[in-house]
């Protein structure tokens, strides 16, 4: 069984972390009271209003979680402190690169042009990347519930902002009212444009979602534990090399699966897929990274070969230049080697 102290000096890589979701609760306070916006007496009695519990109906009471904090999240320097914090919180964990993504559209409630959210953010992205020396990038959302049209000016303004900051695109939201093929015009669009695509898919016990998001040109899949259940589609999932964002902690409070049991990340890895491990919220499922790294080794006995392998996936999926991968690939070998000796 690795140490705790092993598991933390694990170089890591984070493909799957949502900005409104990550906050730590004391810089939510902060965001509260620099807005004079009301928050409770105390932290314990906060965290019911942005941490779900462990038992968790399912998704959509996981994701009302989301609206206090989005209250909170509506100007400039709000958004450029919640990007700052959490790449603070990458760096405690030896995170070498995080891709943190947010729905511009959702910070717009007092008056915020879209390109006025996602220059806010990664204003904090940069100013923590030089602080803490933790590379990132950002991923926008289109949220699944919003126009089509909407969802557009998303995508184009992922094109505008490709390589200054913004890696890709990605869909979120309600996936069971909204699967993959009601955005086929707007993921044409992303893939002519060269935008790279991860869409959440397969988080609502529907593997073709999985199957249908590949095919319209996601090359990662937000969560994609339905598979488990559609093994027809493995090799599709094998043979386009698609990278797959698991988050224990989250996949079980939405329901997604009930049991260690048929949690499906070593399955998928034995499979050969591509599997890695990501937060999603660090702070609606309380949880860090480190805390899904010892989940994953108690569960499964992994080694620290099992890691290394899985961070390597991760670097293969991220939405970073070759030159970019190859030293990112060096360094997550080099710290490997280091735990090793």
């Amino acid at each position: 069984m690795l140490s705790l102290q092993t598991i933390e000096n694990m170089p890591k890589v984070e493909l799957h972390c949502h900005l409104d979701g990550s906050i730590r609760p004391a810089t939510i306070q902060k965001l509260a009271d620099m807005q004079n916006i009301p928050f409770p007496e105390t932290l314990e009695k906060a965290k019911n209003l942005f941490t779900a519990p462990m038992e968790t109906k399912d998704l959509n009471e996981y994701l009302e979680k989301f609206s206090y904090v989005g209250t909170l999240l509506q100007t400039t320097d709000t958004l450029t402190l919640a990007a700052y914090d959490v790449i603070s919180q990458a760096s405690e964990e030896n995170v070498k690169y995080i891709e943190v993504r947010f729905a511009p559209s959702l910070h717009t409630q007092k008056g915020l042009s879209l390109p006025e959210v996602i220059t806010a953010v990664l204003k904090g992205l940069n100013n923590a990347e030089q602080d803490f020396g933790v590379k990132s990038n950002a991923l926008l959302c289109g949220m699944r519930h919003e126009e089509l049209a909407e969802i557009e000016k998303i995508v184009l303004l992922a094109k505008e902002y490709l390589h200054t900051g913004v890696a890709g695109f990605d869909l979120a939201g309600n996936e069971v009212d909204f699967p993959p093929y009601h955005f086929e015009e707007v993921l044409n669009l992303a893939n002519e444009l060269s935008i790279p695509l991860t869409l959440h898919a397969g988080e609502c016990g529907c593997g073709k979602n999985v199957a249908d998001a590949i095919l319209l040109g996601a090359s990662r899949i937000g969560h994609g534990i339905a598979l488990k259940d559609t093994p027809e589609y493995f090799d599709l999932v094998r043979d386009k090399k698609i990278v797959l964002e698991l988050a224990p902690t989250s996949n079980f409070q939405t329901k997604t699966v009930k049991s260690v049991e048929e949690y499906p990340f070593k399955k998928f890895l034995d499979e050969g897929l591509l599997v890695t491990i990501n937060t999603d919220n660090r702070t609606v499922s309380d949880t860090t990274l480190t805390k899904e790294y010892e989940k994953l080794a108690d569960w499964y006995d992994l080694t620290l070969d099992d890691f290394e392998q899985v961070n390597h996936h991760a670097v293969f999926g991220a939405f970073l230049s070759p030159d970019e991968k190859e030293k990112l690939h060096e360094k997550l070998t080099q710290g490997y080697k280091a735990l090793k000796e």
